[in-house]
């Protein structure tokens, strides 16, 4: 299944998995540095002591799930690149994609109930819950794209 489309430049697919890589990184980083930093707010919110361990448990939940988001975009990157974006497992990828931002949005949301906190930080997790429903939205739609594309690429090699 060829097509006459250029395929993306070596250069861009490397740059793209390095950024990728790096904001990996970046996650497993941060997923880290949240034992020590609960323990310190643990420790000078005495009152707030006992959310510690569902907090740092959720946080830790929607970074596996950034993790798998960054790991799914990645192989999709490899799929243009070989020029397989129209395969059934291209399509597999996406689907992984749209479970994970809406496993990710419903952790987000279970966190408002604990936050006794300033109003802006709830604000900030109402935000972040409806991006996590238009981006689940806007791949639900993609994902279909996606699929007319690979039944008219099976069409079209039926063709010819």
């Amino acid at each position: 299944m060829s097509s006459n489309m250029p395929r993306t430049s070596h250069a861009v697919t490397v740059a793209t998995w390095m950024s990728l890589g790096l904001l990996a990184v970046v996650v497993v980083v941060g997923g880290i540095l949240l034992f020590p930093v609960s323990a310190s707010l643990a420790r000078d919110n005495p009152e707030f002591a006992d959310l510690q361990t569902p907090l740092l448990a959720l946080a830790l939940a929607i970074g596996v799930c950034a993790e798998a988001v960054l790991g799914a975009t990645a192989l999709l990157v490899g799929y243009i690149h070989q020029d397989r974006i129209f395969d059934r497992a291209a399509a597999r990828a996406v689907d992984l994609l749209i479970l994970t931002v809406i496993v990710s949005t419903i952790l987000t949301a279970s966190l408002l109930p604990f936050i006794p906190g300033p109003p802006p930080l709830a604000l900030l997790i109402f935000g972040g819950v409806l991006l996590g429903i238009t981006l689940s939205l806007v791949l639900s739609v993609l994902r279909s794209l996606l699929r007319r594309a690979v039944l008219m690429q099976v069409e079209l090699d039926e063709v010819v």
